[in-house]
């Protein structure tokens, strides 16, 4: 089940994309977005695991965004 729930969210930062406001304002959306899929496969936010979790996830996504634009 988690991993539906993951799979989910990642696609859901897939489609969000960066904010229109600039690049500084999508990369802090795409972090939080980062941070609320971590808790919603139920990694706890007080743990390193979470913060593994988050960063791996952001720079997964990243690496994926800027590897189609090329």
């Amino acid at each position: 089940m988690s991993r539906i729930i993951l799979i989910g969210s990642l696609a859901a930062l897939l489609l969000g994309g960066a904010c229109a406001n600039g690049i500084k304002n999508g990369n802090q959306t795409d972090w939080r977005q980062a941070r609320l899929a971590c808790a919603d496969v139920g990694f706890d936010p007080s743990s390193p695991a979470f913060g593994q979790c988050v960063f791996d996830l952001y720079h997964s996504l990243w690496n994926e965004q800027h590897a189609s634009a090329n």
